[in-house]
């Protein structure tokens, strides 16, 4: 009796002093995709427990005092958050090509992928503008040593601060009194992509890597698709007082794998081979024997399982017994899809087919038990896969002109629905890319023809232009656009390319410097953003100094004063003498008495 009655009095004191506990679930969301690629997106959310976010200054102390004990939020972020001052953090590590075309939609909208590289944005409380750019060099330096990235070269000739992006949103935090709100931006678009990359961020999951849907990420696998994004957003979430808040952590990694590369590479062993004879796959309908050989596509009857692909199972739930979720949820044409989840324990394995038990192109499964799982995909037919919704906008960029000195951007926006589409243009470009607004033009295109727009305001809403100063900031420009509906909006400008001083020049030079993506961002009919996306990045060719003249001048240089110096070096220490007056001189010499009285005496003995 008196036993109980403690119990209950200890959880009724835990109710009353106790802290919310922090929450975390994890969703893997597989979807074939045509031409023989499956398309994996691992998802991650932690919310934090209550902290107290307190701004800090220069001279104040800063420290982490929000979290005295962390369960499953990683420790090691909340000192950089509270540091910097950071309300807000979005970060971007993408490479390869997604084909929006064939593919559909991003994932998630776009909202979990950056352009090409290293993408950074962060809305950062301060007084002014000043004080957040010491604190985003902060954050930078931080972010540079925990990911293992480049971000220590993130400066201000390289910074922005979106302004068009940044109006109306809801950051869900309220700034101190005299402090304000500042979004800053930077890219790194020719940062490489590396395992080095992934493994911070598998440190900042509670599992490691270890448990549940993490276990699957290796970075050989991961790496080696068609295309990859890891992304990171850390935001504050507040009630309506502002009072209590608590931070939020949205990890994820998708990847888009080429199913046939990757079940090839098992029969190589790693090692590339030709392929047999027997196994080339010959156009029948054409002439072939043991020399010549049509060969056919990809075939379309595939057999394959994650094991195969990642190189190894799904090692349990994330947490034995525990109320945190780990799903797996698949997107595919049951008509022609056959998915089975497959257990094992201790060499037993159980079959489950999910396709039945599916409604539509959705399947989900969830993982409460610690047994490795295995998810097994056939399909008569891979070329048809769930309904891929095609992207609002279409968005195509590219340089002009093949002068040293001169050059200029064409951007295409394409419309193929059937309503006008609103959305919001973020360019970044290099203080060396002296834009001139004088020369932007517009065009518009459609079914009728190619025609040159007079009146830019019809389709241009806003703009906001901030000209680059050399060696202090880029140019910025943002333009909230409208395109027609089955149309094609078209702009140009030009723009000089400046001369670097020879210490400005990276290794590899003439190789050409790499121009960030341009950001994109679809406005909906409620004004908010619903699909976000990336032009491809640029290569630019600047006026590049002969790096080898210098040293061919030294050798050469050096070259001549030898051949000189041995010449007028041997005229000023020797004398020039014939033969008999060597020999005299040698007979006159000390050694040639000296042998000659040796002689001597050795005569008169």
């Amino acid at each position: 009796m008196l036993y109980t009655a403690l119990l209950l009095w200890i959880s009724c004191l835990q109710a009353v002093l106790g802290q919310p506990s922090e929450a975390y679930n994890e969703v893997l969301k597989f979807r074939p995709l045509p031409r023989n690629s499956l398309l994996a997106s691992f998802e991650f959310n932690i919310v934090s427990s209550p902290v107290q976010l307190k701004y800090h200054g220069e001279d104040s102390r800063q420290t982490w005092e929000g979290h005295e004990h962390y369960e499953l939020f990683p420790r090691v972020l909340g000192p950089i958050v509270e540091a910097s001052n950071t309300r807000e953090l979005h970060l971007r590590f993408s490479q390869g090509w997604y084909d929006t075309e064939s593919s559909g939609r991003l994932p998630f909208n776009g909202s979990k992928s950056g352009g090409t590289g290293v993408e950074l944005w962060a809305v950062i409380e301060a007084p002014d503008l000043d004080a957040a750019k010491a604190d985003w060099v902060k954050l930078t330096n931080a972010l540079s040593g925990l990911f293992c990235a480049s971000f220590n070269f993130i400066n201000d000739p390289i910074t922005t601060s979106p302004r068009l992006q940044f109006e109306g949103k809801k950051t869900g935090y309220l700034a101190n009194l005299g402090n304000s709100l500042f979004l800053l931006r930077a890219a790194l678009p020719n940062e490489p992509i590396c395992t080095e990359n992934l493994t911070p961020m598998l440190r900042l999951l509670p599992t490691r890597g270890k448990r549940g849907i993490s276990s699957l990420l290796d970075g050989h696998k991961i790496f080696d698709s068609l295309w990859h994004s890891m992304s990171i957003d850390l935001v504050t979430q507040c009630d309506d007082s502002f009072s209590n808040c608590a931070l939020r952590m949205d990890q994820t990694i998708i990847s888009a794998i080429d199913v046939i590369r990757s079940l090839r590479r098992i029969e190589e062993g790693g090692i590339p081979k030709p392929t047999p004879g027997e196994k080339l796959r010959c156009d029948e309908s054409r002439y072939h024997d043991i020399w010549e050989c049509f060969p056919l596509g990809d075939p379309e009857d595939l057999s394959y399982d994650i094991e195969s692909i990642f190189g190894r199972a799904i090692h349990g739930a994330a947490f034995e017994d525990s109320s945190v979720s780990t799903e797996v949820s698949f997107e595919a044409d049951p008509s022609v899809w056959q998915i089975e989840a497959i257990s094992n324990r201790s060499g037993q394995e159980k079959r489950t087919d999910l396709t039945n038990a599916g409604q539509l192109n959705h399947i989900s499964y969830k993982i409460a038990d610690q047994k490795d799982y295995n998810f097994n995909f056939t399909t008569a037919n891979s070329t048809i896969t769930s309904p891929l919704p095609p992207p609002p906008l279409h968005a195509y960029r590219s340089l002009t002109g093949y002068s040293q000195d001169k050059g200029g951007i064409r951007v295409s926006f394409t419309n193929l629905n059937s309503n006008n589409v609103k959305f919001i243009y973020f360019e970044s470009l290099p203080w060396f890319m002296r834009v001139y607004l004088s020369t932007f033009k517009i065009e518009l295109q459609n079914t009728t023809g190619t025609y040159s727009v007079k009146d830019e305001n019809e389709f241009i809403k806003k703009s906001y232009f901030k000209p680059a100063i050399d060696r202090k900031r880029p140019s910025q420009l943002e333009l909230f656009l409208t395109v027609p509906p089955e149309s094609s909006l078209i702009i140009n400008y030009d723009f000089d390319k400046s001369l670097l001083l020879y210490a400005e020049y990276p290794p590899d030079a003439n190789h050409g410097f790499d121009v960030e993506p341009a950001a994109i961002s679809v406005i909906g009919d409620d004004n908010e953003i619903f699909y976000e996306m990336h032009t491809t990045s640029l290569l630019l060719t600047l006026p590049t100094p002969d790096f080898s003249m210098p040293y061919n001048v030294i050798i050469l240089t050096c070259t001549v004063m030898s051949l000189a110096f041995g010449s007028i070096f041997n005229l000023l220490t020797k004398k020039v003498i014939t033969e008999e007056e060597l020999e005299k001189l040698s007979a006159e010499g000390k050694l040639a008495k000296i042998m000659n009285s040796v002689k001597r005496k050795l005569g008169k003995r």
